[in-house]
C-alpha cells in the first residue's frame, strides 16, 4: 500500500473558512491533482494536431451547477460557482413559470 501523502498550503492570516470552504477547497485541489496526474495524455496529441491544422485551441476548468426535482432537472456551467448556480436557478425559475396556469 502507498504511502499517504498530504499538501499542505498556506492561507493569508485574514482568510476566515468555514466548512463549507473547506470541503470546497479540498474537492478543488484533489480534482486538480486528478486533472494533472491523470494517465492518458492523448489529448496532447489533439491539441498539437488541431493546431496544426490552424485552429486555436483554449481549455479551462468551469463550475456545474445541476436542480433535480421528481422528473425535472436543469443544469448550468459557468466560470464561477455563482455563476453556475445562478444559471441553475434561472432555469428552474423559467420552469416553474412555464407551469403556472
Amino acid at each position: 500500500m502507498l504511502a499517504r501523502r498530504t499538501l499542505e498550503v498556506p492561507l493569508p492570516e485574514c482568510v476566515v473558512l468555514n466548512d463549507v470552504d473547506l470541503e470546497l477547497l479540498k474537492a478543488s485541489f484533489q480534482a486538480l491533482v486528478a486533472l494533472r496526474c491523470e494517465k492518458g495524455r492523448e489529448w496532447e496529441g489533439l491539441v498539437r494536431q488541431l493546431k496544426e491544422d490552424g485552429w486555436t485551441v483554449r481549455w479551462g476548468l468551469t463550475w456545474r451547477a445541476e436542480a433535480k426535482r421528481g422528473e425535472d432537472y436543469e443544469e448550468a456551467t459557468g466560470p464561477t460557482l455563482d455563476d453556475a448556480l445562478a444559471g441553475v436557478a434561472q432555469l428552474a425559475r423559467l420552469d416553474m413559470a412555464g407551469r403556472v396556469p
